[in-house]
């Protein structure tokens, strides 16, 4: 197995535009903000075929070595891309190693773990990164410790547990969670592989757009997902952002951020957040720590934020069952906002990221 170098190259912050080198300890900038990464990246080839499904699949659009991403490769990727009618898609993230479109990113990000000499990972999560991360440890050998909020769902806290993750609880308001968690990940050998502030997680949610491409032939006209942190919106747009440099699609699609009535800070509305419970709870983020670059995104790409109910939600999910696919609540938002979306012709891609097992 080749041990190529990564061609990740650096660090550098958005806000202040200081760089730094990658290491084990750095996991955000001395002025708070997420970092982005630099890297060497390649054209991606007109075709995939012959070669094995998973992340390394388009290792030219993600800067990650492909003897690490085969390494922590269990299953995720080339989910199915079911036809609902009338030009509309359904991309089944559900269908995945632990249920979610966060095992894309777990992927990923413990693949960085692997490339840069760690022997434990650490990340706060109240659900579907802690069992994603948990998972995608396990399978690499590493060490995994989940710090998780007050009120977080038993259900998905069970499924870390199963897979061998060490849980911490962390008293306080959610954002205590993260100062625990990074403050764990200073101990020797340890890396903060967290779905918000560790870049590699949005080089594993890259893939989302590159399989739309070969699934399609093409961009859609418009990708609408749930979002809270931004994970995956800001992954499908670097993803396509590199198919339209690679000149594999004609246009960037529309991005349609779906967000709940109780917290929707990205349409600019009051935050209602009383804590944990919510039905939407996989996006009940009221000050996302990329929320500049995710408005950008949106921006850039001509879309929109669309903004659901919890009636509409149910509605949804109800009628996503009756169809054979069962989503949990965040998941399902995404299709709640399809007929709120401003402009509804050609091809629209909704993804369903969660199964309905993780919230029954």
């Amino acid at each position: 197995m080749s041990t190529a170098p990564s061609p990740a190259r650096g660090l550098r912050c958005p806000a202040c535009a200081t760089e730094y080198e990658i290491s084990l300890s750095r996991s955000a900038c001395e002025c708070g903000s997420p970092l982005d990464l630099v890297a060497e990246r390649r054209p991606l080839p007109s075709t995939f075929e012959g070669r094995t499904p998973g992340l390394a699949r388009y290792r030219e659009g993600i800067a990650l070595s492909a003897w690490s991403l085969e390494r922590t490769y269990l299953g995720a990727g080339m989910t199915p891309l079911v036809e609902m009618g009338e030009g509309v898609y359904a991309k089944c993230d559900f269908i995945t190693p632990t249920g979610s479109f966060k095992d894309r990113g777990a992927a990923a990000v413990t693949a960085a773990a692997l490339e840069f000499g760690a022997a434990e990972v650490v990340v706060d999560s109240s659900g579907n990164a802690a069992a994603a991360l948990a998972a995608h440890a396990a399978r690499a050998g590493l060490r995994a410790t989940v710090v998780v909020p007050e009120g977080a769902p038993e259900g998905k806290l069970a499924q870390a547990r199963a897979y061998g993750a060490t849980i911490i609880p962390a008293r306080g308001p959610r954002e205590r969670s993260t100062e625990v968690a990074m403050a764990l990940s200073r101990r020797e050998g340890c890396y903060y592989a967290s779905h918000i502030y560790s870049p590699f997680f949005l080089e594993g949610t890259r893939s989302w757009a590159f399989e739309i491409f070969e699934q399609l032939g093409d961009a859609p006209d418009a990708a609408v997902m749930p979002v809270g942190n931004g994970s995956l919106l800001l992954g499908v747009y670097a993803g396509f952002v590199h198919l339209l440099a690679s000149g594999l699609v004609r246009s960037m699609p529309r991005l349609v951020a779906v967000q709940s009535e109780n917290c929707a800070p990205l349409a600019g509305r009051p935050v209602q957040l009383a804590g944990h419970g919510l039905y939407t709870d996989g996006i009940a983020i009221s000050k996302p720590a990329r929320a500049r670059a995710i408005r950008d995104a949106i921006s850039a790409s001509g879309g929109e934020v669309v903004v659901v109910s919890d009636t509409e939600v149910r509605d949804a999910r109800n009628f996503l069952a009756s169809s054979g696919l069962w989503v949990e609540p965040t998941a399902a938002a995404a299709w709640a906002a399809l007929s709120r979306v401003g402009d509804r012709d050609g091809r629209i891609v909704v993804s369903l990221g969660g199964a309905g097992f993780k919230r029954p």
